[in-house]
């Protein structure tokens, strides 16, 4: 059974098996961003990174929504008391939630069982893997409030569907429900009920934490780099070289040959 740990005010964690599971817990308003939120994600992905005895991250929420984004009260009030400096402080702890995310050693999941708009979507997009149930949704809630996108999601949804793709979702801010997040690649699999979304997102979860934490830290700094490919080349051969050196390889290769040894034999 998953052990917990000690919750913060509005996001909690509990560990099983190498995996790190960091929850949302304000379902009563469908787990839109407030208070401390954004500095606890920063902090628990950024000690969930320095800790090696994680090797997963799973990011998700409770109740029935994934994450409703920034909490339209709060920042209501914060627009009409004129006063700027609160606005910027949360667009600050975005940012580092954000940044502590794409620049983590750890491969990450988000499961998606409900509604992920505004901020909560590019939490979502900053995922490596995306799962979702049959009630996942997208929005790119941003321009309604009359608003620009924040936590990265104007390069991360362009990513994920392309510039073309993601000025049409960002300038319409229309719903995309599970199974067009698919095909899009919003989410990279949904399931027909919450319970194979759970049983397909704890197996994945189990089977990245086994996983040598320096080649899938070598694959996501990879992917996001952005030189010419010469420069892509020399990158790739410095991480090779990293990986090739390194006890989890020479585990992982002597893993293989047993197992095709054995598969010879029988």
């Amino acid at each position: 059974m998953p052990q917990p740990t000690s919750p913060r005010d509005l996001v909690s964690v509990d560990h099983d098996s190498g995996v790190m599971t960091l929850r949302l817990n304000r379902p009563e308003k469908l787990n839109a961003f407030a208070g401390r939120m954004r500095d606890d994600i920063r902090e628990l992905i950024e000690e969930a990174d320095a800790d090696p005895s994680i090797g997963c991250l799973v990011v998700r929420g409770e109740g029935r929504a994934f994450c409703a984004g920034g909490d339209v009260g709060v920042m209501e009030r914060i627009r009409d008391s004129g006063d700027r400096t609160d606005f910027e402080a949360i667009l600050e702890a975005a940012n580092g939630a954000a940044l502590a995310l794409r620049r983590a050693s750890l491969p990450s999941i988000a499961i998606v069982h409900g509604a992920a708009a505004g901020g909560g979507a590019n939490l979502a997009l900053g995922c490596d893997v995306r799962l979702g149930g049959p009630k996942a949704s997208f929005t790119q809630s941003f321009i309604h409030l009359g608003l620009a996108p924040d936590w990265g999601g104007s390069r991360l949804l362009a990513e994920v569907v392309g510039p073309d793709r993601a000025r049409e979702l960002l300038l319409t801010g229309r719903t995309v429900r599970a199974d067009e997040a698919v095909a899009l690649g919003l989410l990279h699999r949904s399931f027909d009920d919450d319970e194979a979304l759970e049983h397909a997102a704890l197996e994945q979860a189990r089977a990245l934490a086994g996983r040598s934490r320096l080649a899938v830290e070598a694959i996501r700094a990879l992917v996001a780099a952005r030189g010419s490919f010469e420069e892509q080349l020399e990158l790739e051969r410095d991480w090779q070289l990293r990986c090739f050196d390194s006890a989890a390889a020479k585990e992982a290769f002597a893993a293989f040959v047993a197992r095709r040894s054995k598969k010879r034999r029988s």
